[in-house]
């Protein structure tokens, strides 16, 4: 009889009649196979199956996914410790589809922008509506077709009620300190590159369009792109996506400093690229702590809401 088949008859005898084949684990040949690795497919027993974030892996992948801070987890850890490992340990999906479709929607962005410069004015409300719509939209489709065959989308990238209070308030910490963060780096590279400033103007042109004079229609409008659709979209990307992918392959702190400095250098800003890198740091840094994605979120968008009504407010004052 080959290891993995089990003959079933009646009595206990031996005999093709109800004959029954039960798969054999892949590192355990005889030993019954109870589900198969969520990652490499192979089948597994109980005994060398490792449950995290809601799915079943083999060892080898488990601790493949779990990297340097799993191995080091994993060390002193039974059974139970490896059942509880963190989410963002568990990745199923490639860094190199993100960073390789990255530019489309930024060159489509573009091409949007020259567009509207070739014809008449166009409310500022209006252009900043349609190239959001643009870019959100193609890194979001993107972010969910990469990562929804793993699981349910928003728990995948870290959206869940799990610690949410905890999350929230930490989140508000975080933001506060990015906001004054970039705010520093900015003034701090505004003297160092003062003579780049030629540069930083042709990086802004990239989306400058022929705008008509700002109303209050405008501010709406570019007050709910900048305030809750960006940190919203932005976060599921760059953290829920992104961050986890290259955590895994180049450790935490590599892949905190590296998703921030993309984060920043698609924003266009010579000026603010180095705050925006620190900005993009802490918000890796608040959503690896709480494991959760709305603590990002929600230092994000406070971040944004500070960075958007203070000068509202004091040219306002003056």
């Amino acid at each position: 009889m080959a290891d993995g088949d089990s003959r079933e008859t009646p009595g206990g005898h031996g005999g093709p009649v109800a004959a029954k084949v039960v798969a054999s684990c892949a590192f355990h040949p005889g030993v019954r196979a109870v589900t198969r690795c969520s990652r490499c497919g192979s089948l597994i027993c109980a005994g060398c199956q490792r449950e995290a974030a809601g799915k079943r892996f083999c060892e080898r992948c488990f601790l493949d996914m779990a990297g340097r801070r799993g191995a080091a987890v994993l060390s002193g850890a039974g059974v139970a410790g490896r059942a509880a490992m963190p989410r963002l340990l568990v990745v199923p999906w490639a860094l190199w589809p993100g960073l390789s479709f990255l530019p489309l929607p930024f060159a489509l962005s573009g091409v949007l922008t020259y567009m509207m410069r070739q014809g008449g004015e166009v409310s500022v409300g209006a252009a900043q509506f349609l190239i959001s719509l643009l870019l959100y939209s193609t890194t979001l489709c993107f972010a969910y077709f990469a990562v929804n065959r793993y699981g349910n989308f928003w728990q995948e990238v870290g959206m869940h009620a799990e610690n949410l209070p905890a999350s929230l308030g930490l989140g508000i910490i975080c933001g506060s300190l990015a906001f004054w963060a970039a705010t520093a780096s900015a003034l701090l590279s505004n003297g160092l590159l003062e003579r780049l400033g030629g540069v930083e103007e042709w990086l802004r042109g990239f989306f400058d369009v022929n705008a008509k004079n700002l109303t209050g229609t405008d501010l709406l409008i570019a007050g709910l792109i900048i305030i809750v659709a960006a940190p919203l979209c932005e976060e599921v990307f760059f953290r829920g996506y992104l961050y986890p992918a290259m955590r895994e392959r180049v450790g935490i702190w590599a892949a905190i400093f590296l998703n921030g400095f993309i984060f920043s250098a698609v924003h266009f800003s010579l000026f603010g690229l180095l705050g925006r890198t620190l900005a993009g740091a802490l918000f890796c840094l608040v959503y690896e702590y709480t494991d959760n994605l709305w603590s990002s979120v929600t230092a994000h968008a406070l971040n944004n809401f500070v960075a958007f009504f203070l000068p509202l407010a004091v040219l306002w004052g003056s």
